[in-house]
């Protein structure tokens, strides 16, 4: 929640954020605030305010530059109401996100690939693994993740293990799937010099 790369927060969503955070640390100090949500320290302190003025939150001041904010029951009441409806707004998203990959995975299995290696252990990687496991129509099976970095290789993204490219021939399998955006040139290159068949590369972002 406190990662806003991608969400520009609402007023709603400013208003759960600041509650929830006094919820769970009443010495939090408005800067602090105003930097995990990505608002101005004025606009927090207008936030505040209005919270005391509605009785949702109580001021304990122990000096001019320490204040601790403790949340009243109706303060709580109001961030359980909110957060109710920034996760069901979330899980939206997710929704929305994993009917685009099952579309996208459902086109590899008609293009003749039913049993493929990820390349890239990463936040794709993940998605599109979770996406398979909990899809009640996908037919295409991962037997693998590779990925370079060494430090991950032996681990696992939920059942299925890290593999180096070295291990690429151990497996059986129709293709390999690019899961990755930053590097998907050069794992293509990688790939390439090893010669490993291009109409066999599959690319999740091309």
């Amino acid at each position: 929640m406190n990662d806003n790369t991608f969400f520009k927060p609402t007023m709603l969503l400013k208003e759960y954020m600041i509650l929830d955070m006094i919820e769970k640390n009443p010495k939090i100090t408005q800067r602090e605030m105003s930097k995990l949500i990505g608002i101005a320290v004025s606009m927090v302190n207008d936030y505040l305010e209005e919270f005391e003025k509605k009785g949702l939150i109580k001021k304990k001041k122990y000096s001019t530059k320490t204040v601790e904010y403790l949340i009243t029951k109706k303060g709580n009441e109001k961030r359980k109401v909110l957060n109710i409806g920034y996760l069901n707004s979330t899980k939206d998203l997710y929704f929305q996100a994993k009917e685009s990959f099952e579309k996208f995975l459902s086109q590899v299995k008609d293009k003749g690939f039913t049993n493929i290696l990820l390349y890239g252990a990463g936040e794709v990687a993940e998605m599109l693994i979770h996406t398979i496991m909990t899809s009640k129509t996908n037919q295409v099976n991962v037997l693998a993740v590779i990925d370079d970095d060494p430090n991950k290789i032996g681990s696992k993204i939920g059942s299925y293990v890290i593999i180096p490219k070295e291990s690429i021939r151990d497996f059986e399998h129709d293709g390999i799937l690019v899961s990755t955006y930053n590097r998907k040139d050069e794992i293509k290159a990688k790939l390439l010099k090893i010669d490993y068949p291009i109409e066999n590369i599959i690319e999740f972002f091309e």
